[in-house]
């Protein structure tokens, strides 16, 4: 990792210096082909394809990558928060505090990452997994019907949102409330 790592600064440097991001952001996963040797080569069965090296990138809502991280396997320090949410607050390093919005998949979604976001004046929009820790359980357990949705929004601003289209989807907004559009979906 240390050969690269000088090359995968200067390509962060030179995509940060070429583009002023927007305020709305998206947190990904990429895999990057490879079926060498490498210790950190990652096996990731629902990509194309499935040996590589995994990168974290952040992009535009045009696209455009404006940093990347190369996932180098589980670090020998104790860690203070999960692997997604050291990602997501290293990504957005010097673009907190400003008023942006973060779109992440469940991979990233948690409370505890919302809720240091909001105190980062960020915001966080991303679907969530069920077995997240801090989910209110009323939300989780019960079986919703075509159309039907419920939300709880917490003291801090968090909104806990699951709706009913073709399935149950569970949202983490911190910037929508629990209103809905004119085809059944929530804003």
């Amino acid at each position: 990792m240390y050969k690269i790592s000088e090359f995968l600064h200067l390509f962060n440097k030179a995509c940060q210096d070429s583009f002023r991001p927007g305020r709305e952001l998206c947190i990904d996963e990429s895999l990057v082909p490879f079926r060498g040797r490498i210790v950190f080569r990652q096996y990731i069965p629902s990509k194309r394809h499935r040996h590589g090296i995994k990168l974290f990138k952040m992009c535009t809502k045009g696209g455009y990558t404006y940093r990347t991280i190369v996932y180098a396997g589980k670090q020998l320090q104790k860690r203070i928060a999960s692997v997604s949410e050291e990602v997501v607050m290293a990504l957005m390093e010097g673009l907190l505090d400003s008023g942006r919005v973060l779109f992440t998949d469940n991979y990233y979604t948690s409370i505890p990452l919302a809720e240091a976001l909001i105190m980062r004046k960020t915001n966080l929009v991303g679907t969530v997994r069920r077995n997240r820790k801090g989910l209110p359980p009323n939300i989780i357990s019960r079986k919703l019907k075509k159309g039907q949705q419920m939300a709880q929004q917490k003291r801090n601003g968090v909104l806990v949102l699951e709706w009913r289209d073709k399935r149950d989807v569970l949202m983490l907004p911190t910037m929508h409330d629990d209103s809905v559009n004119a085809n059944g979906k929530p804003n």
